[in-house]
């Protein structure tokens, strides 16, 4: 007769995110993953399957938690401009002061995983394309109020979704506040309106 599972399985993979988000899959043993999360390799088989298995439901965890909380400072602004500044306020908070110092899980998997594993490789385009699609949103608002630059709208969204993957690399390397805010700064003074 089977063990009981005596372990929180959200806490374990919030956990296994956390170690996946810091170090990498390759890098990510699935023996450092049980040390992490308190469970024997058995109980994480059995519970998620493989060491892709878990890394796929961090994945997703990631993406319906930090990246949706991220992505909903951009929808519930209350224009499109404000939206677009809080995103990035929230983004440069948390590479310096919180987990996005590690840069983005997304990101380190899209430079990591994309080439090996179709799968995770739409995962991630899925996951740009949100972005984007938030992003044009907000710029179309934007456009309507008359806040954006003769020329700028909701195809810029290309080009925010370039900035905030050049900045998730970036946060690797700790570049500091002042860095971070002269790449936002001089991003969004190109497309708004000088008072928009």
């Amino acid at each position: 007769m089977g063990r009981t599972r005596t372990f929180d399985v959200s806490e374990a993979l919030g956990v296994a995110l956390e170690a996946f988000w810091q170090h990498g899959f390759d890098a990510t043993s699935i023996q450092a993953l049980c040390q992490a999360m308190g469970v024997q390799p058995g109980s994480v088989y059995a519970t998620f399957g493989n060491k892709r298995d878990l890394f796929v439901a961090a994945l997703r965890t990631y993406t319906e938690t930090v990246s949706a909380d991220a992505v909903e400072r951009i929808n519930t602004a209350p224009s499109g401009t404000q939206g677009l500044r809080d995103y990035f306020e929230h983004l440069i908070d948390a590479m310096v002061d919180g987990r996005r110092r590690w840069g983005c899980l997304v990101t380190n998997s899209l430079i990591e995983l994309t080439e090996r594993d179709p799968e995770l490789a739409a995962m991630f385009e899925l996951h740009l394309a949100n972005l984007r699609t938030s992003f044009a949103g907000a710029l179309t608002r934007a456009r309507a109020a008359g806040e954006l630059r003769a020329g700028a709208g909701p195809e810029s969204a290309h080009l925010l979704v370039a900035v905030v993957q050049g900045m998730n690399v970036l946060a690797k390397t700790k570049p500091g506040r002042p860095a971070l805010q002269a790449i936002v700064d001089s991003t969004l003074a190109g497309l708004t309106a000088p008072h928009g």
